[in-house]
């Protein structure tokens, strides 16, 4: 089951509650920016803690857990994050207590409940091999973007790199960046099988209907969903997350190509304070 569609939301404009936040010891607060009904249900928060924030708790992942740290620092249990990591920690890792000397915020992407666990059955279901991290995101280099079904590398053109954060050899889920040049554009309509969940890190992008969004925009899409054009003035960086390997399938209808043309004709906008700074 997949979540409701959310395009989009402002980051910097969300309500962030004690309620919402995840259950690692008290004094975090949190966004909830998509979930999945039902439970356990995936969902995807933003989470901020105060400088010295701490928690005691010791436990086991009840289920996969996927950060982003967006400023900051943190340490849960061995795992030391600093602005710009980023982990995929699978179920059943064991934490044992965590902490911030500066505060920090994240993106905390969970698979089922967000908390610790003291039981032996997910310890028993650990499968180290599918751990990534925490690395440092700015540290990867940018890759010309492979093929994908539907797609070449030469298709997307030489203006769209890559970091490849993670991905899962049995159901191809992935975790990327990705990085649009000044005056990148793909003026088609494009749809897949795999939901995506989205935020712009930095720039600004034309995203379809839905018009110019820039730095600290947030986007889940389910699979499916048709959308574009796409297109950017000065250049942007996104995190992208899905469940499987993407396959795209484009259409291009008569109105389409003509936005982007009056999108790009625009002069660049004013370099804009980024919300959580340079990510290129």
């Amino acid at each position: 089951m997949s979540r409701p569609r959310v395009e989009f939301l402002r980051l910097d404009g969300v309500a962030l509650t004690p309620s919402a936040a995840p259950a690692f010891g008290h004094g975090l607060r949190a966004a909830v920016l998509s979930a999945q009904t039902g439970e356990p249900g995936a969902s995807s928060l933003l989470v901020r803690a105060e400088p010295y924030w701490c928690s005691h708790e010791s436990g086991v992942l009840e289920s996969d857990l996927e950060i982003l740290l967006l400023e900051g620092d943190l340490r849960l249990g061995e795992c030391e994050f600093a602005r710009g990591s980023y982990a995929f920690l699978p179920r059943g890792l064991a934490i044992a207590g965590a902490e911030s000397a500066s505060g920090f915020a994240a993106l905390w992407m969970g698979e089922g409940r967000a908390g610790l666990s003291p039981d032996s059955e997910p310890a028993a279901e650990y499968r180290g091999e599918r751990r990534a991290g925490p690395l440092d995101v700015n540290a990867i280099a940018w890759q010309p973007v492979p093929d994908f079904p539907g797609r070449t590398s030469e298709e997307a053109g030489s203006g769209l790199r890559v970091r490849r954060l993670r991905s899962d050899p049995d159901t191809g889920a992935y975790t990327l960046m990705t990085h649009q040049a000044p005056g990148w554009c793909d003026p088609r309509l494009e749809a897949h099988e795999t939901w995506e969940e989205l935020v712009l890190l930095q720039g600004d992008y034309l995203m379809g209907e839905t018009g110019m969004i820039t730095s600290g925009s947030y986007i889940f899409r389910p699979g499916e969903k048709p959308h574009g054009p796409q297109a950017t003035r000065g250049g942007c960086v996104w995190f992208c997350r899905g469940e499987k390997e993407i396959d795209f399938r484009f259409t291009e209808p008569d109105w389409s190509a003509p936005r982007c043309r009056e999108y790009l004709a625009q002069a660049a906008p004013d370099p804009q304070p980024q919300l959580w700074g340079n990510w290129s």
